[in-house]
């Protein structure tokens, strides 16, 4: 039988469906319920979590049909079935319907055995009878807006910097405008430095357009029930850096040099690294003319518009799956951005009002509602966020293809794509097997389909002009993805430069990436264990699948953030599990949760502090919560009876931090073993060296801990009094620095002193300039981004240990 799920944001919503769905098909249909959230003063709202064992509930092969009542249910909805592994999603969907008429014509199909196609389509067509009785009625009554709801409500407001380098761009905007919807509060934000604003925070095109850039300070302001959680939720947002970091690209590849511009050379802009050698290929993609007429019927309208919206949120969601699946998580983010905006009342009010208002018909109206917005990004200043207008008109791009009944090609079989541009959803289709290069007449490096285009190490060179558009299908194309040149049916010279560095360059990839396996060892000799930094499973079947022979860093964090209470014991020790039986016997590190007053938990209870850098964070934190600390320790236990799991504690400042908190490690293993549950006798427990006392103390930590492992990123800013998210400051924030790298050297002859191994897990762990160094300075474990491996080991394997150790020196110096 298929079952159901009801999500609602009220869980005497979601009871009273269920009363009916019994009521009509009977007490043995299969419904699992997910109202509400648990929290005593605020229960309403939906919780991916609960959403997703609703789901187990009920699982079975035969499918499950979920209902829904609000948007962000939706989305919590989404959440909850990415959690699945991709054969069990294939059987779960999200009824588009009715939560009550839906709920209702569901139960009975489920109940007389309907395959699942069968039940999603009576949900969907619930409502048709309900409309057809009172389609005589009609009305067109604007909806009250967040602000005259909670209009006497007192407002609360908070200042903000934004730090990370490209400001409130489309995926930082993004997880702006997610987590203010998630509250029950009207929130606005204003830019003060330049003066623009304020405007709706749930508005992903209105956030966009403010162009808050880095260095630039927010205002946020909120009324209603929520108003100081969504100004915690915002703030915490903030202290992580809206979510963004930047990435390590690959070192530039050796390349044709020429002197002077060549006839027939056109020259653009470097959007993704790498060159090709192929056959043109022509893309122009051409929608028919938009039509002008009028129409008679603004309701019906209105829902063409809205199939084809959604039709296009589930194109985009597809393009997120396939990124995510491929472990590009980051670049996915364009597309969660991008289903955001077509979900702005900013994009689909001036759309709903021409229809009903002038009954313009649905594509000219929703046409001229995106260009109204592009036009806004289009007169910004900053060049990234000007950038972000190719954003709207990609989306306003497919919902017309749906509305006009257009089908789009699918790329495959191709060698060079020449196109005017590319949009995100075209660029994520691509196959690198197949699209060796992209080259394009317009676009921007910043633009979303450049990222997509490197993450999937396409090479591409951007802003071409009108002239790469008169190349012939077939013509024979040389791309420089690192200069941004493109070279049309070259000569022989050009061909004989182009073979020679792309073979070169391709020995080198090659041979990095064929012994992505193999150790680590110097020209000499010496081995250096290269690891991985993760904060999933996928993660760590990356990690795997890259040649990472360990994990040097596990962030737990990932468990305890987003959410109204902490994570039991049993859902700790499911996911520890599912990540070491995912590292084939590899050897994990597990950090203890690194929270403190700047990342701050609902249900823990933490002091405000001034500076929250210098306060109550990592190890002091859990050893103020016994209870949460003991929670986390017993579930990383009873992982470690099975498979080679070791303990890491974060910002360990003194002896008797590590002393207690091995204290609370040895209490919890007595209490396992009271219950039977089979525990190590020992497991390796290290500390993280992140503070200057912890590294300048080192020898006395070595005779006591199993293993260090250094965080560069907050040793370096509390060395240098320097916070690397402060643009004042940032200039100062050298992990190269001659003090920071002898802290590093005094953890390494303290831990060797006395037998103890010494990794690095902080971003120097994965940096092609600091690599050599700290293999040079002793360092036995470097630690990074899954991708950065192959690379990483190719570098150490040029090295000579002895050189590497003089370089050391003299760096120290």
């Amino acid at each position: 039988m298929v079952g159901l799920v009801i999500v609602s944001h009220s869980a005497k919503l979601a009871q009273g469906v269920a009363e009916l769905m019994r009521g009509m098909a009977g007490s043995d249909v299969q419904i699992a319920l997910a109202g509400g959230i648990d929290l005593d003063n605020q229960p309403l709202g939906t919780d991916a979590n609960l959403i997703h064992r609703a789901i187990v509930q009920v699982y079975s092969d035969e499918g499950v049909v979920v209902l829904v009542d609000l948007g962000s249910a939706i989305l919590s909805t989404e959440l909850a079935i990415e959690m699945f592994p991709p054969a069990q999603r294939a059987h779960i969907v999200i009824a588009p319907a009715p939560l009550v008429e839906g709920g209702l014509a569901a139960a009975v199909q489920a109940r007389l055995g309907s395959p699942l196609e069968t039940v999603v389509n009576q949900a969907r067509n619930a409502l048709r009878a309900k409309l057809a009785q009172l389609e005589h009625i009609t009305f067109d009554v604007p909806l009250a807006s967040d602000a005259q709801q909670f209009a006497d409500e007192p407002v609360l407001e908070t200042t903000l910097l934004v730090t990370n380098r490209l400001g409130l761009h489309a995926r930082p905007a993004a997880k702006f405008v997610r987590t203010a919807a998630r509250f029950n509060a009207a929130v606005r934000v204003q830019d003060l430095t330049n003066a623009r604003g304020p405007v709706n925070a749930k508005s992903i095109n209105a956030v966009t357009t403010l162009g808050v850039l880095q260095g630039h300070q927010i205002k946020i302001l909120a009324r209603g029930a929520d108003a100081q959680d969504a100004l915690d939720a915002l703030q915490e947002l903030a202290r992580e850096n809206f979510g963004d970091h930047e990435t390590l690209s690959p070192p530039a590849q050796k390349i044709p040099q020429t002197s002077a511009r060549v006839e027939n050379e056109i020259v653009g802009h470097a959007a993704s690294p790498g060159y090709a050698l192929g056959s043109a290929r022509l893309y122009r993609p051409i929608l028919p003319a938009i039509p002008h007429n009028t129409i008679d019927d603004p309701p019906r309208e209105w829902a063409r518009l809205n199939r084809a919206i959604r039709a296009a949120q589930i194109q985009l969601q597809q393009a997120h799956r396939a990124l995510m699946e491929g472990g590009n998580s980051d670049p996915a983010e364009i597309f969660v951005a991008q289903m955001l905006m077509l979900q702005d009342e900013a994009l689909q009010e001036p759309a709903r009002r021409a229809i009903f208002e002038h009954k313009i018909n649905a594509a000219r109206a929703f046409e001229m509602a995106a260009a109204q917005i592009a036009s806004q990004y289009d007169a910004l200043e900053d060049e990234y966020l000007r950038a972000r207008a190719a954003d709207v008109r990609a989306v306003s791009h497919q919902v017309l293809i749906n509305l006009l009944g257009v089908t789009q090609t699918i790329f495959s079989d191709q060698d060079i794509l020449v196109a005017p541009d590319l949009t995100p959803a075209e660029t994520a289709q691509l196959d690198p097997q197949s699209v060796h290069a992209i080259c394009t007449a317009y676009g921007a490096p910043t633009g979303h389909s450049a990222i997509l285009a490197k993450s999937l190490g396409i090479p591409a060179v951007v802003a071409l002009g009108e002239k790469i558009l008169r190349v012939n299908d077939g013509d024979t194309l040389i791309v420089d993805g690192t200069r941004g040149r493109v070279w049309v049916n070259p000569s022989a010279e050009q061909l004989t430069d182009y073979e020679k560095n792309r073979g070169q360059a391709d020995r080198v990839a090659q041979n990095a990436n064929v012994a992505r396996h193999a150790p680590a060892l110097t020209r000499d000799g010496h081995r250096v264990e290269i690891a991985a930094n993760i904060g999933s499973v996928n993660d760590a079947r990356r990690a795997v699948e890259m040649g990472a022979e360990a994990i040097g860093l596990f962030r737990t964090e990932f468990l305890f953030l987003n959410r109204r209470d902490a994570p039991g014991e049993q859902e700790q020790f499911e996911t520890y599990r599912a990540v070491a039986v995912a590292l084939q016997n590899r050897a994990l590190v597990i950090r203890t949760l690194d929270i403190g007053g700047d990342k701050p938990l609902p249900y823990v209870d933490m002091p405000l502090e001034a500076n929250p850098f210098l306060g109550m964070r990592g190890l002091r934190l859990s050893l103020a919560q016994p209870e949460l600390f003991k929670t986390q320790l017993r579930a990383i236990l009873r992982v470690a009876e099975e498979f080679p799991v070791r303990v890491m504690f974060p910002m360990v400042s003194t002896l008797k931090e590590f002393r207690d908190a091995k204290t609370l490690l040895n209490e919890c293993r007595a209490e396992l073993r009271t219950q039977n549950i089979p525990v190590p006798e020992h497991i390796e427990t290290g500390i993280m060296v992140e503070v200057p006392s912890a590294a300048l103390h080192a020898n006395a930590f070595a005779r006591e801990i199993d293993f260090f492992s250094i965080g560069t990123n907050d040793l370096t800013q509390y060395t240098l009094a320097a916070e690397r998210g402060n643009p004042n400051v940032a200039g100062l924030a050298d992990s190269f620095h001659p003090a920071v790298l002898k802290l590093i050297a005094n953890v390494v002859q303290a831990a060797h002193a006395h037998s103890k191994r010494v990794g690095v897990c902080g971003e120097m762990g994965g940096d092609p300039r600091a690599i050599p160094l700290l293999v040079g300075l002793g360092i036995d474990e470097l630690s990074m981004s899954a991708s950065l491996i192959p690379q990483a080991k190719e570098m150490i394997r040029e090295v000579h240990f002895a050189d590497a150790q003089t370089d050391a020196q003299r760096a120290m110096e």
